[in-house]
């Protein structure tokens, strides 16, 4: 089943007549940490505050007139200021180190990683979550040698028993890089915000959810002011696409963000495949931030990409291959492997995935992707840092739709928005079929079928004892 339906909000990005609905105004930001270029005075400075550690809580809107074109621009600014500082070096608690600067002393642990992964909160038997800051190691993967930064188990983003969050949608397929031939592996995080009202309203099982009447309302981010210093981030949804990082196959592992990974495979009977666990550096190709604000109650969708993927990005020294297109093959773009699907097989290069973007990234996000890129490369020459690069920002044109009116959605802008690891194979402009983050996490609901605020998380409970 595909779930993307477009509303209305599809005629207000044409040129004439329609004037989208100004999100409320907000004070600034918590002032962020400025960073400083540590190997090169000639590089670019970005203005005080700009790179720092504060995860805005909401989007700041400029004076200018709020046409289109100008909000995209704030919400864009905001899902760069997220990518910053949800990536800012982390302390051994997990939260930001204000010492640093994202970059400057290589690559390394940054904040997100202390996020909660969903296997850890919506556990088998419906018991209360394992406690924020511990995290649970399936069995095979407990005793492989150093320890791994995080585990990266899904494939798809259908997981076996229920509709997922993450990876690629609806089970259309996986995607396999061009260097190494093995499959990419997906994960979801949630922050603080997210587990708490998870944990404090039982949502953690299927009793608790059906114990629960009010309506689901996770909390939005509100920009701190004199009167509200204390406001909360809001809750925040973080879906990240992984590849196998290997030198000798072509790999240049200065251009990712790079973890040691326990890759576990589950038990499947389809094709026959037995649990496995393998230690494996792994780089970041694709990363979702989703962010539940004042001014977006429908969430603001942003999405980031390696420069690589689809095709060879800035400053690559001479023979870098993109991530998932080889301009040589002959395998159909943009469709899924052959089955059958093991994640454990190493496909041949005449059946890895060519994936071309199907809706190009606009003019306005190039630039300010240049911008920021150029910012980031100044802090160090060789951060990884600047080779990402922001696909797009999805926000609610009509953020103060009910999420119980006819449109709870509140007409998307822009009305489609893909990554290509993530959202491989339903790219395109076609309504209810292509991807589009807000009127897809519309038809959320819990698992006794109410609305769950724009998150598939909720689905994931099992009853008390076991079973589903």
């Amino acid at each position: 089943m595909i779930c993307m339906i477009i509303l209305s909000g599809l005629a207000c990005m044409g040129g004439g007549g329609c004037t989208p609905v100004q999100p409320p105004a907000n004070t600034n930001a918590t002032p962020a940490a400025t960073a400083t270029a540590n190997n090169t005075s000639a590089a670019p400075t970005p203005p005080p505050g700009t790179l720092g550690p504060a995860i805005p809580h909401d989007a700041n809107f400029s004076d200018n007139p709020q046409t289109l074109a100008a909000i995209q621009h704030d919400f864009d600014v905001f899902s760069w200021q997220s990518f910053v500082a949800l990536n800012w070096p982390a302390m051994p608690d997990g939260s930001a180190d204000p010492g640093k600067i994202i970059g400057a002393d290589g690559d390394g642990a940054v904040v997100w990683d202390g996020y909660k992964e969903p296997y850890e909160v919506f556990l088998p038997d419906g018991s209360t979550p394992t406690p924020w800051g511990q995290q649970q190691l399936p069995a095979q993967c407990r005793n492989l040698g150093p320890p791994g930064d995080k585990v990266l188990q899904m494939t798809q983003k259908v997981s076996d028993d229920v509709l997922d969050a993450s990876g690629q949608p609806f089970g259309t397929g996986p995607l396999v890089d061009q260097q190494n031939g093995r499959y990419v592996r997906y994960e979801i995080r949630i922050n603080r915000d997210t587990y708490d009202y998870i944990v404090q309203n039982t949502l953690y099982n299927k009793e608790g959810q059906q114990a629960f009447t009010q309506l689901i309302q996770f909390p939005k981010g509100t920009n701190p002011s004199s009167q509200a210093p204390d406001a909360p981030v809001g809750s925040i949804v973080i879906k990240a696409a992984w590849k196998v990082i290997d030198p000798a196959q072509g790999d240049i592992p200065g251009r990712f963000h790079k973890v040691q990974a326990y890759v576990y495979t589950r038990a499947s009977d389809n094709p026959p495949t037995p649990p496995s666990c393998e230690l494996k550096t792994v780089g970041l190709v694709g990363f979702h931030i989703a962010h539940k604000t004042a001014s977006a109650p429908q969430w603001v969708w942003s999405t980031f990409e390696q420069v690589d993927n689809v095709q060879v990005g800035h400053d690559a020294p001479p023979g870098t291959k993109a991530n998932f297109f080889d301009a040589v093959s002959t395998y159909p773009v943009n469709t899924p492997p052959p089955r059958p699907w093991n994640p454990n097989a190493v496909l041949p290069p005449d059946k890895r995935s060519q994936v071309k973007r199907v809706i190009p990234i606009d003019d306005a996000t190039k630039a300010l992707n240049a911008q920021w890129q150029a910012w980031l490369g100044g802090v160090n020459k060789d951060s990884v840092w600047q080779y990402y690069e922001l696909v797009s920002t999805q926000w609610p044109t009509q953020p103060n739709a009910s999420p119980t009116g006819p449109k709870p959605a509140g007409d998307p802008a822009p009305p489609f928005l893909a990554n290509a690891t993530l959202e491989t194979y339903i790219q395109g402009n076609t309504p209810n079929v292509s991807s589009s983050c807000i009127m897809c996490h519309n038809n959320a609901t819990t698992t006794n079928s109410k609305f769950s605020d724009f998150t598939y998380l909720l689905e994931r409970a099992h009853k008390k004892g076991g079973g589903k």
